[in-house]
C-alpha cells in the first residue's frame, strides 16, 4: 500500500500540470444564444414582473403578479417566433404555481424592439377558457 500512495504521488508530480487563479485568460468565449431577460409589465388593475432566460427560440421563465391578481405566480415555457428582426411572437403552456396550483391554458405574446436592449413587451395569459389578462410593460435584455 505504501508502495502505491508513494507511486500515485510521484507520477502526478511529474505530469500534473500548472494551475494558478493568476494565470492570464487569453480567450474569452462567450454564447451569443443565451438571453436573460427583466421585464415590468401592468395590466388594469395589477403591475408585475417577469423573468425569463431565453435559448434559440425557446424561452422560461416566471411570471409574478401584484395584490390585483392575488400575488399569483406563474412559470411558463414558450417558443418564439422571429418574423422580423424587431418581431417577437411567442406562445406556450403555463403553470400556476400559487394559489390552487395547476395547468393553465397557456399564454401568447409579442415583443417589439425600442432601443438596443429594450423591447416592448405585451403578453395575453390565458386562465380559463372563460378569464385572460393582457399585460404590457417595458422588457430588458442583459
Amino acid at each position: 500500500m505504501r508502495d502505491l500512495l508513494i507511486a500515485l504521488l510521484f507520477s502526478s508530480s511529474i505530469w500534473a500540470q500548472e494551475c494558478s487563479p493568476y494565470h492570464p485568460v487569453k480567450n474569452w468565449d462567450a454564447n451569443d444564444d443565451v438571453d436573460f431577460t427583466i421585464a415590468w409589465v401592468s395590466c388594469f388593475h395589477a403591475a408585475g414582473v417577469a423573468v425569463s432566460m431565453d435559448y434559440n427560440n425557446i424561452s422560461t421563465g416566471v411570471h409574478i403578479m401584484g395584490e390585483g391578481h392575488e400575488d399569483a405566480a406563474y412559470a411558463f415555457l414558450s417558443y418564439q417566433y422571429q418574423p422580423i428582426k424587431r418581431i417577437k411572437l411567442s406562445a406556450g403552456p403555463l403553470y400556476r404555481l400559487n394559489n390552487d396550483s395547476r395547468l393553465m391554458v397557456g399564454q401568447f405574446g409579442m415583443d417589439v424592439k425600442l432601443y438596443k436592449y429594450f423591447w416592448l413587451t405585451s403578453r395575453i395569459l390565458q386562465i380559463t377558457r372563460e378569464l385572460n389578462y393582457l399585460n404590457v410593460g417595458v422588457k430588458v435584455v442583459l
